[in-house]
């Protein structure tokens, strides 16, 4: 009977000690050092949310700047204040067009595979010429298509009449009296900062400062130069930016510009990607081999032209030279661009000005670093997750890379990311801030946003 009465006691202990096991505590999101109350994002298009070639609403939503405050939003950043698309999600590009999507294309040679295809024949014209500006409501993502670093500081950005005039600065801008632009005189740095500074900013900017270049071919849209005063250099024009931060105790987050050059719009047709037959290769060699070139039966060079080829302007491609997204891919199947008749200069980035596009970006990216720490700004090292994309790496048992299309990171368009993609870059950030800052921001599921669609 004893042992009976002591076997209860130990029993009736042992679930009053299991029913007082405490529970495990709920994550604890802290903000450390910063202030996220109040948040804006400070970039380009890639913040902005400028995605398959157009601006429009799903874009913005899904963009870098929107992401990264929603995450903040679990340390005390206030709700997203974005300048809104309308809500058809046709979107606008700098040329009038809608935005593209995945679709069944035929081709000259009446073949019919998947395509980017444009998703109306005309894009949201209204949305840049309706003002998108609201004094009640500051805008917390300023990411802008087109803006160069040496734009923060030019009062004739929104001005129809100026040679750079950006139409998606202007929909934004504080200047409404004489909308779409023709009196807008008020920089991008006065409306960021219109309305008082925020306590916390992501700077992603220097891109649009080398990318128009590449894009067409190293043959216009010159980079901006790394030297002089704030609106025409580099160095001047963000370090402007940086002080003004400083002096008002804003803290930041700042990151690199990534090597462009190595995004699908430049690597998706290979150097080498001109297949022959016998035939087509004999009949290429008639044309050819007096220049002392060759051809042979499968995988040639594209034929290019580069005034510094000697007496005739044209040439094999080498290997690690570009040809872009850009080319008109039915004129290559069927009308013998790239062979008979070389590949412009603007279809083309040689090594020589890959190399001098890439030296700029290190010389932009030696000025970042030094602000970063100048200045106690957080780094993102943003090349650190594009280095990882063209071989692939697996993410939460989904492998991602730089493919175009199919690689699940950037959209259509082959240069901004698409909404996983900016999921995954805005994770970056928040290490970085999480480093920097002593916060403890958690880091989104990127696999919970989409990728391309396929129809």
């Amino acid at each position: 009977m004893v042992n009976l009465m002591r076997q209860v006691y130990f029993l009736i202990v042992f679930v009053m000690l299991v029913a007082c096991k405490p529970k495990a505590p709920e994550n604890v999101y802290t903000a450390g050092e910063a202030d996220f109350s109040s948040f804006t994002a400070i970039g380009d298009g890639h913040t902005g949310g400028y995605m398959d070639d157009a601006l429009y609403r799903d874009g913005q939503e899904n963009s870098l700047g929107t992401l990264l405050q929603r995450q903040l939003t679990l340390v005390g950043a206030s709700d997203v204040s974005v300048p809104w698309m309308e809500t058809g999600n046709i979107g606008v590009n700098w040329n009038g067009q809608a935005r593209l999507l995945l679709g069944y294309k035929t081709d000259c040679l009446n073949n019919t595979s998947l395509s980017p295809l444009r998703l109306s024949p005309q894009g949201e014209l209204s949305s840049l010429s309706t003002s998108a500006y609201n004094p009640s409501s500051k805008f917390s993502n300023f990411g802008v298509p087109g803006l160069r670093t040496i734009d923060l500081v030019s009062f004739l950005l929104g001005n129809l009449n100026f040679v750079n005039y950006n139409p998606f600065f202007a929909r934004l801008s504080k200047d409404q009296f004489n909308f779409p632009g023709s009196g807008s005189f008020s920089t991008y740095q006065e409306n960021v900062f219109d309305g008082g500074y925020p306590s916390f900013c992501s700077i992603y900017l220097g891109i649009e400062d080398v990318l128009p270049f590449a894009k067409s071919g190293a043959t216009s849209n010159p980079m901006s130069p790394v030297a002089g005063l704030p609106g025409i250099g580099f160095e001047e024009s963000l370090g402007q930016l940086c002080q003004q931060l400083h002096a008002q105790n804003v803290k930041a987050v700042i990151a690199t510009i990534p090597n462009v050059s190595e995004w699908p719009f430049f690597n998706t047709i290979p150097y080498n990607g001109l297949k022959l037959d016998e035939d087509k290769a004999a009949s290429l060699n008639q044309i050819y081999n007096p220049l002392g070139f060759s051809f042979v039966v499968g995988d040639n060079p594209f034929m290019i032209a580069d005034p510094n080829a000697g007496m005739f302007g044209v040439r094999p491609a080498l290997p690690g030279e570009k040809i872009l997204l850009s080319a008109p891919l039915d004129s290559v199947r069927c009308y013998q661009m790239g062979s008979v008749f070389p590949f412009r200069n603007e279809f083309v980035l040689t090594l020589d000005e890959l190399n001098e596009i890439q030296t700029r970006i290190d010389q932009f990216n030696a000025i970042i670093r030094q602000k970063a720490v100048a200045y106690g700004f957080a780094l993102v090292e943003a090349q650190n997750f594009y280095n990882k994309l063209p071989s692939g790496f697996a993410y939460n048992g989904v492998t991602l890379s730089a493919k175009f299309v199919s690689g699940g990171v950037f959209s259509l368009d082959g240069i901004h990311l698409n909404p996983r993609g900016n999921a995954l870059l805005a994770n970056e950030f928040i290490k970085s801030i999480n480093h920097s800052f002593k916060s403890n921001i958690p880091l989104i599921n990127a696999l919970m946003f989409n990728a391309v669609l396929f129809p």
